[in-house]
């Protein structure tokens, strides 16, 4: 037998051509022994069995070929939560806790009514309701098996009874029974044309619905700002999540409907964030 040491060892081997290999080699050990990282930090002299270290070989392997991690492990944490993650649906990023950060932190202590357009996973949405207990989510997307996912993900965060999950369509006008504070999207915002550049483990792997933002990346943040009265209050906010070079744009966009429209930069100084209040 070899030591938790020698089999993590050899798995950062294996995974020498990513970015984090010795982290993510922790990340897929940790899952195969359903332990936590200071557990194989604590225990690394210990042996492993023979088929917990094959099935940790055979994790790292996929991972090499370029599959991500949270979909070999189907989970990704998001906001301190741990959110269920398949192919249906986007890995959860940590440059969008940032979005869901400023939700929370402006309506903490305010009953608000929220719609999270393009919902994925539900990790805004579940995020926003776990966080803001007085909040009540809708949660839109259009794709069945990422709502069965957000679904789930609703469970396990237990907030289901406050999200309410709707299918619809974001290029199209949202029909939906009352007009809401807050609307929340991170859409699909990749240009056509350049996600067949895309590293591997996101062109090959996340699902194109969710990657694929029209011609110029921008069509999504027209059709939702141009039938925006359909589903926002006046004076409500909206926010989005843009790429990091669409600031510009995407607040061009918004000041057709908005006020106060406002880029914000994260933590890399990149553009990140688009809000305004609806006129």
């Amino acid at each position: 037998m070899v030591s938790l040491a020698e089999c993590l060892a050899k798995g950062a081997d294996i995974l020498s051509g990513t970015e984090y290999a010795r982290l993510e080699a922790e990340i897929l050990l940790c899952h195969v022994l359903g332990k936590d990282r200071l557990y194989v930090a604590v225990h690394k002299a210990d042996p492993i069995a023979a088929d917990s270290a094959n099935i940790f070989f055979e994790l790292c392997q996929r991972r090499a070929k370029g599959e991500p991690s949270a979909y070999i492990t189907g989970t990704k944490e998001f906001m301190s939560l741990e959110f269920e993650v398949n192919p249906s649906v986007l890995i959860p990023r940590p440059e969008t806790e940032m979005l869901a950060e400023l939700i929370c932190n402006k309506y903490k202590d305010k009953n608000a009514n929220i719609i999270d357009i393009c919902t994925g996973s539900g990790a805004i949405a579940c995020s926003v309701a776990h966080y803001l207990p007085d909040a009540k989510v809708t949660a839109v997307d259009i794709s069945e098996a990422a709502l069965a996912v957000a679904a789930r993900n609703c469970q396990k965060t237990k907030v289901a009874h406050r999200v309410t999950l709707m299918r619809a369509d974001a290029l199209k006008k949202i029909d939906v029974p009352q007009k809401f504070d807050l609307a929340v999207s991170n859409p699909p915002y990749i240009e056509s044309r350049v996600i067949s550049a895309l590293d591997t483990d996101v062109k090959d792997f996340e699902p194109r619905l969710a990657l694929d933002g029209g011609e110029d990346g921008l069509i999504f943040y027209r059709q939702i700002v141009n039938n925006i009265k359909s589903v926002l209050k006046a004076g409500g906010e909206l926010y989005f999540e843009i790429g990091s070079n669409q600031g510009s744009a995407v607040a061009n966009i918004m000041s057709a409907h908005f006020e106060n429209v406002t880029v914000i930069k994260d933590l890399a100084g990149l553009d990140r964030i688009v809000t305004g209040q609806l006129r």
